[in-house]
């Protein structure tokens, strides 16, 4: 069974990325307020649609801190191809 996607979240997805830099967090942090029932699963999941029809690129950083799980992490940053 193959769900329809929800193009309009696809489309303000990549267009929340225009000229931004964001984590997937950060993306799902800017369109709960439009998308009350909205998940960060669900945010994850357009994000891989989106890279795999090339709308959107994506940059693994390294960051170091202090951590729960340790001093480094990776973020992954989107960003509209």
């Amino acid at each position: 069974m193959v769900k329809k996607i929800n193009e309009e979240l696809l489309s303000d997805i990549i267009n929340e990325l225009s000229g931004k830099r964001l984590t997937g967090y950060q993306l799902f942090n800017t369109l709960k307020e439009k998308y009350p029932l909205l998940s960060k699963r669900l945010v994850y999941h357009y994000l891989s649609i989106a890279l795999k029809r090339g709308y959107v690129t994506v940059e693994k950083v390294n960051e170091s801190g202090k951590f729960s799980w340790g001093i480094f992490t990776e973020k992954k940053y989107y960003t509209r191809a």
